[in-house]
């Protein structure tokens, strides 16, 4: 799997665009076939589910969510819809992207050309230029999907201990409509919406961290599923090498 950058991006053009909010959404940030590429991959991930809890985080592998009964599954959406009326909460489809290409003895899958394409030389000097957060040394990510009814409620990213730069979403979703939620939406200071990204396919989004956001629920009636790798472009050492 061949990955590139579209050409006749013009970086200094795209970094005052980004100055203006901290924050941009490159479209045809790829080639169309790379982009393709990566959506053939993530339709074909083992798709585990992550969730909020009292008690942290909950990420259920593929394995386990398929022994779920479905009481168990109503049980949790209960659970989930609860919480979220009060407390930060989040829902949604995962592949461990990350962890998993550092996972001891692992073995290879094809959608780590992803990863070590997000980490070559070509993709990190480019995201510098455009935000001009010249820290920026490597970045983690997870494979997304958002189904109807999954959500990101509000929050900033700001984490410490994590080294967080910037946080983006390479979007790989095709033909989504604009009524089937799904938005990367940032908030001012009246929590009112200020600017909305719609799940382009082949788009890039990209801000400064932190940042009031968030992801609006996918409609109900939305028959897509929101395809993308998202994760934050770092300024500390990453835990191993990567695409050597």
């Amino acid at each position: 799997m061949r990955l590139e950058l579209s050409p006749g991006h013009d970086a200094a053009r795209l970094h005052a665009e980004y100055r203006k909010r901290d924050r941009l959404q490159i479209r045809d940030v790829l080639t169309e076939p790379s982009a393709e590429a990566i959506l053939a991959e993530l339709q074909q991930l083992p798709w585990g589910a992550a969730f909020n809890t009292d008690n942290g985080v909950v990420e259920l592998d593929a394995s386990q969510v398929a022994r779920l009964s479905p009481q168990q599954v109503q049980q949790m959406l209960a659970q989930v819809r609860a919480r979220a009326q009060t407390k930060f909460q989040f829902l949604y489809s995962y592949y461990p992207l990350f962890a998993a290409y550092f996972r001891p003895q692992r073995e290879d899958m094809a959608i780590f050309r992803a990863y070590e394409f997000i980490n070559s030389p070509a993709m990190v000097d480019f995201v510098r230029t455009v935000t001009g957060l010249s820290t920026i040394r490597w970045a983690d990510a997870q494979a997304t999907l958002f189904r109807a009814g999954d959500f990101l409620k509000y929050h900033t990213d700001a984490a410490a201990g994590n080294h967080r730069v910037a946080a983006y979403v390479l979007n790989l979703t095709q033909g989504w409509g604009r009524d089937w939620g799904g938005y990367l939406q940032f908030f001012d200071d009246r929590y009112d919406v200020e600017q909305a990204f719609r799940p382009v396919f082949n788009a890039l989004n990209i801000f400064t961290v932190p940042a009031d956001h968030s992801v609006s629920m996918v409609s109900t009636y939305a028959p897509g599923s929101r395809y993308s790798i998202t994760g934050w472009f770092r300024e500390d050492d990453p835990p191993g090498p990567i695409g050597q």
